[in-house]
């Protein structure tokens, strides 16, 4: 990111800076213009900072406005926190992306399955094709009620490309695996309240 173009208007400006909870809003850039529109930038703690990395504003490009959504469900009654982001660059850019706990490991493989598209790309935890991404990842958390740890199958997936454009026009399978990884890490390290280390895969992401 240049750091010429990632500064953001102020609550004077009446300027939305999202943290999550359900919030939904435009962003706009002090030094936006119509012939050099800075490059995305989501770290001010847009989707509870699950979105704050280079990558992302890459993927959306340069936009004078940016949209970003945020539904975040903290544990509760048995449940672990859920968080699910959406974000929409000036024009036809946009990416989405869930984190949410199956209730076994074998459920979180069946809806893993059910989110690749078929011929999608293998690897070690995940897979991934031209616009799509999906990571499992084991954490353990604490129930809010008891205080016990226990381990939660959570599945991250992300989708992103072009609005209103054929599938063929996603980022590409090797970005979209490591857009899971990186998010569902993201997600792990600010979000849900792992307890402990979780095993990633290393970026690049290499076929299974």
């Amino acid at each position: 990111m240049t750091p010429d173009g990632t500064r953001r208007a102020g609550a004077a400006l009446g300027v939305l800076v999202l943290l999550g909870g359900g919030l939904a809003g435009w962003h706009a850039y002090l030094d936006a213009a119509a012939d050099h529109p800075p490059a995305v930038s989501l770290s001010h703690g847009e989707c509870r900072g699950a979105l704050a990395d280079e990558r992302i504003g890459r993927l959306l490009g340069a936009a004078r406005t940016v949209r970003v959504e945020s539904d975040y469900r903290p544990a509760e009654a048995g449940r672990p926190p859920r968080l699910r982001c959406f974000a929409a660059g000036q024009g036809e850019h946009a990416l989405s992306f869930e984190v949410e706990a199956a209730r076994s490991a074998e459920e979180r493989a069946d809806a893993a399955a059910r989110a690749l598209p078929k011929g999608a790309r293998r690897f070690d935890g995940g897979g991934a094709d031209h616009r799509t991404g999906v990571l499992r990842f084991d954490c353990a958390v604490k129930a809010p009620e008891t205080g016990e740890e226990r381990t939660a199958y959570y599945l991250a997936t992300v989708k992103a490309g072009l609005r209103d454009r054929p599938p063929a026009t996603g980022p590409g399978e090797e970005t979209m695996a490591e857009l899971a990884v990186v998010l569902g890490r993201q997600a792990a390290e600010q979000v849900l309240g792992c307890t402990g280390p979780v095993d990633w895969p290393a970026t690049p992401v290499r076929s299974a």
